[in-house]
């Protein structure tokens, strides 16, 4: 294997699909600026980044976006 591994974390996934990351993560909900959670959301932030972090522990899949939903984060 060569490169660097890379994890994306898109909140607008049709315009990510495009460019067929080898990882995404979709928090579903999400809104620019505020990918991994709001402002002062320390424990959703890192459930988030972990979350996208354990996207390498599989084989890169380019093109697929993993939607995940987060109830704590007060969206959908």
């Amino acid at each position: 294997m060569r490169g660097l591994p890379t994890v994306l974390i898109t909140v607008v996934p049709e315009e990510s699909a495009l460019m067929r990351p080898p990882r995404a993560l979709y928090p579903v909900g999400f809104r620019l600026g505020c990918s991994l959670g709001g402002p002062g959301q320390d424990t959703l932030q890192r459930k988030v980044l972990r979350d996208a972090l354990g996207l390498f522990l599989g084989p890169p899949d380019p093109g697929k976006i993993r939607e995940m939903r987060y109830p704590e984060s007060g969206g959908t």
